[in-house]
């Protein structure tokens, strides 16, 4: 019940839309200046794939409907990466009301290695995607397809983001194990809400930092 009821915290909701904001800026203006290369490029692309004419016919078909789809997904994909900035103010708030936990000394290089792990997760995601989002179009396996690559994307980030402040983040991802890619994994189904999507980083980081702190609760 503390998850759910952290969800509509106001002071964790207004540390969700900032970083909401600046991923559907940042890819607005990618949109509008290269929208039509994305279209040309991606079209030209998946001829070489599998379902190759199907996909390519739907893309030009679909033109900007198409790039509306992309722009909806790339803005949830890097919710991560932008929220990097507000993570502390999100995992101290939970901490202080439910666990009191004490942090421990962190410095800017902590926050700025939170960012590149974000960043390089996202480009990990965007390089597999990019190779393998044919897989869309498949009923049925899009669906495990998708959970799967939300996992690669934010499994790394959200143990990092939850754990930093408290304890050594790779001692801790050690410590969790499979744990962590199960969580991420059935969390990852909030992304399939349109909407709700764009808060989805947090919630599962909420689910995330309540699995993390417990193990210092009450130190």
């Amino acid at each position: 019940m503390k998850v759910f009821a952290d969800l509509f915290d106001r002071e964790i909701l207004k540390y969700t839309l900032l970083p909401l904001f600046l991923s559907l800026l940042f890819w607005g203006i990618v949109f509008f200046f290269f929208g039509d290369d994305i279209i040309t490029f991606l079209g030209s692309y998946v001829e070489n794939v599998p379902y190759g004419n199907k996909i390519s016919d739907f893309i030009h078909g679909a033109g900007w409907l198409f790039l509306a789809v992309l722009y909806y997904l790339l803005s949830i994909s890097t919710l991560g990466v932008f929220s990097s900035f507000f993570i502390d103010k999100i995992i101290l708030h939970i901490n202080e009301k439910h666990f009191n936990c004490k942090p421990r000394e962190v410095s800017f290089k902590d926050i700025f290695y939170g960012f590149w792990i974000s960043l390089k997760s996202f480009f990990i995601y965007f390089i597999i995607f990019i190779f393998t989002f044919w897989i869309l179009f498949i009923p049925v396996v899009n669906i495990f397809y998708q959970l799967f690559m939300w996992s690669i994307l934010n499994k790394k980030p959200l143990v990092f983001d939850s754990s930093y402040l408290f304890f050594d983040p790779i001692d801790m991802e050690k410590e969790l194990g499979i744990k962590a890619w199960m969580v991420v994994f059935l969390t990852s189904v909030v992304y399939f809400i349109p909407v709700i999507s764009w808060f989805g980083y947090t919630i599962q980081l909420i689910f995330m930092a309540h699995i993390v702190l417990k193990r210092c609760k009450g130190s």
